[in-house]
């Protein structure tokens, strides 16, 4: 595990709780903001061997980003009905399908994972011993993870088919943070935990009964549709490591704690191609997010919203921004006291366009996109497809 001065410590904590609320479910996510992000498997084959390459020096501060995707209105499909639930944790499986669950980790269980798929009503999809803490899923199975440990269950019988053990994690870290986020894409489980001022990403290989493998440690981590892990390295300089194993080190992100918990970045999420990296200001709920090529690590942007905004990857659609009513964008607001918010697309030049209004907005999902969201008139728990 990375350890860091108390300096480091001190802004770690005081930064992760707004930073991983931007994560939402995507922690690794898009931690999944719904089922994408990835490293290194964990059988008995061993690792290839990493080689190390370095970035150019990032680019002179630039204000456009890559691809934005397509534009047009963006519009909410019938919302479908879901159990009553406050906390949520959810993933998309490749096929859209989306699984939903009450986050419960310390519960002793058991609890119950539901499934929409397509515009079908709700179903329920697991019964599990434990509370769920993440969950992930691929065309085969679906992934379910406590404080304990991650356990996979099969999409087409629903019968548990295996069950790995996750590193001793102590609970008193929680607070307001998410110890556990989960992710199945290119073959493989990626499992976010984070302990302390430290955030670990380890592998699982579906296929092996070898326990999770650490695959990096570092102050924040996100993973990418292709399997990249990205993450804060000790000395801050941002770093991927691809599945294959190389390490392509870029630019150091700011650390200068201003003492509000202001002042340093945390690897965000990974979303249209960009590695989000945010910088919480310290004060109220604005931060700043620079924007870094995904293959080469170069700062591409920056975009300035709130530590409360969820991004999500919409495959060929470029990235959607989740945002509430005091963030960026004008999000049409109900009568007092329920809120709304809104999904936007994010361009070229750093602005939000083609809202949809959502509700209040839980958990952003893709690429597929939809949201989990409570009805402001009636505060009914809701998906609602996003196309």
């Amino acid at each position: 595990m990375v350890q860091r001065s108390a300096s480091q410590g001190g802004r770690a904590r005081a930064v992760r709780a707004a930073a991983l609320a931007a994560v939402g479910a995507t922690g690794l996510a898009s931690c999944s903001s719904g089922g994408p992000s990835p490293g290194a498997s964990t059988s008995s084959t061993a690792m290839p061997a990493r080689s190390t390459t370095t970035s150019p020096p990032p680019a002179s501060t630039t204000t456009t980003v890559a691809v934005p995707g397509p534009s047009g209105a963006l519009s909410a499909a019938t919302p479908i009905a879901l159990p009553a639930l406050s906390r949520v944790v959810a993933t998309e499986g490749p096929d859209g399908a989306v699984f939903v669950a009450p986050e419960a980790p310390g519960a002793p269980g058991p609890s119950v994972v539901y499934v929409v798929d397509g515009s079908s009503p709700v179903q329920v999809a697991e019964h599990v011993g434990a509370g769920v803490a993440a969950l992930a899923a691929d065309a085969s199975n679906l992934y379910v993870a406590d404080y304990a440990h991650v356990t996979a269950f099969s999409r087409s019988s629903g019968t548990e088919v295996a069950q790995w053990s996750l590193p001793p994690l102590s609970a008193a870290d929680a607070s307001n943070d998410d110890l556990v986020a989960m992710t199945a894409t290119a073959g493989r489980v990626f499992v976010r935990v984070t302990q302390g001022d430290a955030v670990s990403v380890y592998s699982i290989e579906p296929s092996s009964s070898a326990g999770p493998r650490e695959l990096v440690s570092g102050l924040g981590a996100a993973v990418g549709p292709d399997g990249a892990v990205y993450y804060e390295r000790s000395d801050d300089h941002l770093v991927k490591l691809s599945t294959s194993g190389v390490s392509t080190v870029g630019p150091a992100l700011a650390d200068a704690p201003n003492g509000l918990g202001g002042g340093v970045q945390y690897v965000s999420t990974v979303a249209g191609g960009l590695v989000w990296v945010s910088e919480p200001a310290g004060q109220g709920l604005d931060a700043r997010y620079t924007e870094y090529d995904t293959s080469t690590l170069q700062a591409v942007g920056t975009y300035d919203g709130t530590t409360a905004q969820q991004f999500a990857d919409a495959g060929t659609a470029g990235a959607l921004v989740l945002s509430g009513p005091n963030g960026p964008g004008s999000c049409p607001q109900p009568a007092a006291p329920a809120y709304a918010s809104c999904v936007y697309r994010i361009t070229a030049a750093q602005t939000l366009v083609d809202q949809v209004v959502v509700g209040e907005a839980l958990l952003l999902l893709g690429p597929d996109p939809a949201v989990v969201a409570q009805n402001p008139t009636t505060s009914a728990t809701e998906l609602l497809r996003i196309s």
